[in-house]
């Protein structure tokens, strides 16, 4: 069957030869969009579609920002292959913003793309990587989803494919019209097991939750902040890393190169520690490479280091502080105790561990952090809740051969225990 087009064109869906686009409709079952009038008529569809399944592949180890290479979508029964090198698929939010349901795995880079690429990302989002934790796989790879729920196995793809490179080659497109092409019935396998499970609300709240809580950019001026040697500096020398890591930033998001090429962390903390003064005093600095000082790169940080030196340090632009209190050391041990209790209810609960509660979620909840996860919604119910009443003596943990048990104490100072129930 033909896809339905608006205008009097023809969506071209085709194997692409290896030097002349095609110009004729073939059998294959995904269409190649390549021209703005087509991928208009696309979008127009997607807009008024229920679900839509998306995936990207982008590069970004030579660039600062994601380079999008390909968009691959599905809606109603076509799969449609986007080539963005050779036109803007900013038009896409249109789709983005609607009521669609976009399924996606793993989308947590993609959402990136699309902010970046659309200004905006999916406004209803259903991650199968997220749900699968709530029906007991851990982080599971797309092939073992679609291989679970539809019986097929995927080819393996080239991790080190070149998706920019053109014309793409059969298998390259075979394998990312495949990206789409399990979704929906992955979508509807794990709906049926989270209804069966009373857990679809869970899992649709936790994709909100990541699409809400998507990276941003970090302010340049903050850019200090990820380098861990530079947050361990002291006095000056943190001063003048963080206005180095600032200038950093800035030129690598100016000139669209990966920060490191620019100049290296540990050029950078080195810099910070020795404050030279000159451009040969900048040359001896350990992981300062020569390369570093063309253009006007040298001088700049040379201005930049008697910037940092005189800068009072309660100018240096930092992170909001966290007001909660810290945890408390008696509390330590608890947290090694409560993460090994927490692995074992998550086996019996069927949920991925790292999605029920990380180390940091339990030191979160234990110092009262205002943020944890663990204190509020399905959380709370079944860890939160036991933690609070194990730390405040009403629940003490047993061993038993079937793992960890928290078992309720009938009185805090007797030995007479009994099962748990928050």
């Amino acid at each position: 069957m033909r896809p339905k087009v608006t205008r009097r064109r023809k969506l071209i869906g085709y194997q692409v030869s290896d030097d002349k686009p095609p110009t004729t409709e073939s059998s294959t079952d995904y269409i190649w969009v390549r021209d703005s009038l087509t991928f208009e008529d696309v979008v127009n569809e997607a807009a008024n579609a229920s679900r839509i399944a998306l995936d990207t592949e982008f590069h970004r180890e030579k660039t600062y920002w994601p380079k999008l290479a390909l968009l691959q979508l599905q809606f109603g029964t076509n799969i449609y292959l986007v080539d963005p090198l050779e036109i803007n698929v900013a038009p896409l939010a249109k789709a983005l913003e609607s009521d669609a349901t976009f399924v996606m795995h793993a989308a947590a880079q993609d959402l990136e793309v699309l902010e970046r690429a659309c200004g905006t990302v999916p406004n209803d989002l259903f991650d199968t990587q997220i749900a699968a934790g709530f029906v007991g796989m851990t982080t599971p790879s797309l092939s073992s989803l679609v291989e679970r729920y539809t019986g097929v196995r995927l080819p393996k793809g080239d991790r080190l494919t070149d998706w920019l490179e053109r014309p793409l080659k059969s298998n390259q497109r075979e394998y990312a019209a495949n990206d789409v092409r399990y979704l929906f019935e992955v979508h509807d396998r794990l709906l049926a097991d989270l209804n069966q499970m009373n857990r679809e609300d869970w899992a649709i709240a936790e994709c909100q939750r990541m699409r809400e809580r998507m990276k941003p950019n970090v302010a340049p001026e903050l850019a200090w902040t990820r380098i861990k040697e530079a947050r361990h500096l002291r006095g000056k020398a943190r001063c003048v890393a963080a206005l180095i890591a600032e200038w950093r930033e800035n030129a690598a998001q100016s000139r669209d190169v990966p920060v490191r090429f620019v100049l290296s962390d540990l050029a950078l903390v080195g810099i910070a520690q020795r404050a030279p003064r000159s451009t040969s005093e900048l040359k001896s600095v350990r992981g300062f490479d020569g390369r570093y000082l063309k253009d006007t790169n040298g001088t700049e940080i040379i201005e930049l280091v008697e910037k940092g030196l005189t800068l009072p340090q309660d100018q240096l632009v930092t992170l909001d502080a966290d007001d909660s209190p810290q945890l408390d050391k008696n509390l330590r041990a608890a947290v090694t105790l409560v993460s090994a209790w927490i692995s074992q209810v998550a086996k019996d609960e069927s949920l991925d561990p790292a999605l029920l509660a990380t180390r940091s979620d339990i030191t979160d909840f234990l110092r009262d952090s205002p943020n944890s996860r663990l204190a509020t919604g399905w959380r709370s119910e079944i860890v939160g809740e036991p933690i609070k009443a194990l730390v405040e003596g009403r629940a003490a943990l047993a061993f038993e051969k079937t793992g960890l048990v928290l078992e309720r104490r009938r009185n805090p100072d007797s030995q007479n225990k009994a099962p748990f129930n928050p």
